[in-house]
């Protein structure tokens, strides 16, 4: 998905050249985002999604709009007032809408994507403008931003990582965006922009309907990982000893080695990629329910009717022991199953939904059917699955 999204640059170009580093602007076919969201999708959204006022942004040339002017927000029911709202757009206001991959399947699976290659967690806004004011100020974000223009035209200017000198006058009354810009382009649907964390960026509509999403992917980083080395040793017993600021000198050297030693003890070479697996990154699982059958003593629906599927960021390490068990770790936490688990594993590792048709003829050499429901129905209660009907 991401290579479809950059082209014509390669995944490895992206890696090696731009991210993290420098900006990315890439022209594409007009209609390549298009089965992402559409006006009349996003219509429904919005009507379906009214009680959600936390969700709703209006900015108009680097203010937000007092949400009390398009909302309802006392009583029993907070709610979106769609003719006020659309007053404010028609004034020169931007739409945005607040992690719309929570709400819209296609843009669901396109953040889980992100977040299955990145490791770091992603969300998805939408943002809407008409006339041509620009809705946020100049600013810099703090995480790495995928732009994906949808419909329409908007100009987008980066400034790099530091803005001594930039006269920003020209917003605050006129939505004139200043000079020195590093990349000045009006993004066309179909192109994709990259801006990596810190680079300040401002954008501004021309005067005709534009829909962009914003991907958003927050990296782990330093800070996250000394947390964690804190964490991994505050049960020991150490960590509860009052320092022993009146020993001698040579006592204090003492304590000082053992707190090294308890720090860094079973801690490996490739520290990024213990963190990783042991935590999960930065990102929780997203919820998934196989209801009603899950939640019932069986786990499964009778029969062979229906799909499996395997939630994302699942990693998969197997014991060598003939005897061994099978450990499997997903977002942080860690399980262990016997060791016949392993051929269901391999045939759901993908994260494509399978039929549990094909997983009893395809598994039959290596497990009976009540075996293989049995394990299926382990996954399903630890919720590293999902069922669904066919």
């Amino acid at each position: 998905m991401l290579a479809d999204l950059l082209a014509p640059v390669s995944v490895d170009e992206f890696l090696s050249t731009y991210w993290l580093k420098h900006h990315l602007f890439c022209r594409g076919a007009a209609g390549r985002f298009s089965s992402l969201l559409s006006w009349p999708t996003l219509n429904d959204i919005l009507e379906h999604h009214w009680r959600e006022t936390f969700r709703f942004r209006l900015a108009l040339q680097g203010r937000d709009l007092d949400p009390a002017s398009y909302a309802d927000l006392g009583g029993y029911t907070p709610r979106i007032r769609s003719k006020d709202v659309t007053e404010h757009l028609r004034r020169g206001a931007t739409l945005s809408f607040d992690a719309i991959d929570e709400v819209h399947e296609p843009l669901t699976r396109l953040a889980q994507a992100f977040e299955a290659f990145f490791r770091g967690g992603t969300k998805i806004n939408i943002y809407a403008g008409w006339r041509a004011l620009h809705g946020l100020d100049l600013h810099r974000d703090n995480q790495e931003i995928f732009i994906l223009q949808l419909d329409g035209r908007k100009r987008w200017l980066l400034y790099g990582f530091a803005i001594d000198g930039v006269d920003r006058g020209g917003l605050k009354t006129s939505s004139v965006p200043p000079a020195g810009a590093e990349l000045d382009e009006v993004l066309e649907p179909g192109d994709l922009l990259y801006i990596p964390r810190g680079c300040y960026h401002v954008a501004v509509p021309m005067n005709e309907p534009t829909l962009h999403l914003t991907l958003g992917v927050k990296n782990p980083r330093g800070i996250d990982v000394l947390h964690w080395m804190v964490e991994r040793v505050s049960a020991s017993p150490i960590a509860a000893q009052d320092l022993p600021i009146l020993e001698s000198e040579v006592g204090r050297r003492n304590y000082a080695e053992t707190l090294r030693r308890t720090l860094f003890d079973g801690l490996d070479e490739d520290l990024v990629e213990q963190y990783l697996a042991e935590t999960g990154s930065n990102f929780k699982p997203r919820p998934s329910f196989s209801l009603p059958w899950s939640a019932t003593p069986a786990l499964l629906p009778a029969g062979r009717a229906f799909l499996v599927r395997m939630h994302a960021h699942t990693q998969i390490s197997v014991n060598g022991a003939p005897s061994g068990s099978c450990e499997i770790q997903c977002a942080g936490r860690r399980f262990k199953f016997p060791r016949g688990m392993h051929c269901v594993i391999e045939r759901l590792k993908d994260g494509v939904e399978v039929s549990m048709e094909s997983l009893v003829g395809a598994l039959a050499d290596q497990l009976d059917e009540d075996g293989l429901r049995m394990l299926i129905g382990m996954l399903v209660k630890e919720n590293l699955v999902s069922l669904s009907q066919r």
